[in-house]
């Protein structure tokens, strides 16, 4: 009897569940046991739990970030975004350039001249960067221009530099090309701004195989946006006493939609400058954007309201996190006032 309780309680001490495993045993040392099914991780990770015993809470440190990141903050994503769609307002967002071709009214002073038209005063060629565009522009600083019987207007100082026909001749061309990257096919917008009206100007493309177009409206350049370059001429026939380009401008699409969605308090904040003088409000407002649509908003930026094209310049940004995932951006905004800020009248919606 007695050697048969000892065999049964022999065979106990030797059997080991499925998936254990005993580590190296010195003399008179327990042995200990672990069960693969409480130590085994989702990732590479290794927890401080495991530089002592197995502990109950070993999952939770390894895996909560994933959680986070993987799971509750792409919910948390979602639901701001259904809660901005839900009463939003949209918007266009003009991201400020602060890289590029140096304007060329910043060659001579130390400053942009904030009544630019080729830069709005940003000092970058283009000024802002629409969202869902790429903005081109033909101007006095583009690589390889080609001028015919044009030359830039050095005889008066003028921020930016325009160019203008050669005296004594009666036609000539400014021409350039202009790099064109991934697209939709379609031309938001494009302009050839003249400081005074010329009847003898025109425009015409060309690509890379050598087919050519005038340009009378965005569709006749749309075609253009095949080809990964297209070459712009500006031809100048002497119609008026000094024929004066300042430069052309070509945005063309990367995204179907060009709005972006944010939400509006009711309340408005105004702050009344009693003490200059001025009869006009400084109106702040508070935007709230989900953290899909973009993924980064400065200060100085532009926004463009499309009810009623109301445009405001960003003037703080609260980033909303979890677990490093944006989630949401709070951003406070205030309205660009007409006879103050230059770029109200100049930036093309």
């Amino acid at each position: 009897m007695t050697s048969t309780i000892r065999n049964i309680r022999d065979q106990r001490i030797n059997v080991r569940t499925s998936g254990e495993r005993r580590g190296p045993v010195e003399k008179f040392e327990k042995q200990k046991t672990y069960d693969s099914r409480f130590t085994t991780h989702s990732t590479s990770t290794k927890p401080p739990a495991l530089d002592g015993e197995p502990s109950q809470t070993d999952h939770k440190v390894d895996a909560v970030h994933e959680v986070i990141t993987g799971q509750l903050a792409p919910r948390t994503q979602t639901k701001s975004r259904n809660a901005v769609l839900s009463d939003r307002r949209d918007f266009y967002y003009y991201v400020r350039k602060r890289t590029g071709r140096r304007c060329s009214c910043f060659d001579k002073e130390n400053s942009p001249e904030g009544q630019c038209a080729i830069c709005l005063g940003t000092g970058i060629v283009g000024g802002y960067e629409k969202f869902g565009t790429i903005t081109e522009v033909l101007d006095f600083t583009s690589p390889n221009l080609v001028m015919v019987n044009c030359e830039p207007n050095f005889d008066h100082d003028t921020r930016p530099v325009f160019l203008r026909l050669k005296e004594g001749y009666k036609y000539g061309y400014i021409e350039a090309t202009l790099p064109i990257k991934n697209n939709i096919r379609e031309i938001d917008t494009y302009m050839l701004f003249q400081p005074c009206f010329n009847r003898g100007t025109k425009l015409i493309a060309t690509d890379p195989m050598g087919g050519q177009a005038e340009i009378k409206s965005k569709e006749d350049l749309a075609p253009f946006l095949l080809f990964d370059r297209v070459k712009i001429k500006i031809e100048i026939t002497k119609k008026d006493e000094k024929p004066i380009i300042s430069h052309f401008m070509m945005r063309y699409r990367i995204k179907d939609v060009l709005s972006v969605p944010g939400d509006i308090p009711r309340s408005e904040e105004d702050l009344v400058l009693t003490n200059l003088g001025m009869h006009d409000s400084y109106q702040e407002i508070s935007i709230f954007f989900d953290g899909r649509t973009v993924t980064r908003y400065h200060n100085e930026d532009v926004l463009v309201r499309l009810s009623d094209k109301r445009k405001f310049k960003i003037v703080m940004v609260n980033e909303n996190r979890w677990g490093g995932v944006l989630t949401s951006t709070d951003v406070r905004a205030r309205y660009l006032i007409e006879g103050l800020d230059h770029i109200n009248k100049t930036l093309l919606v």
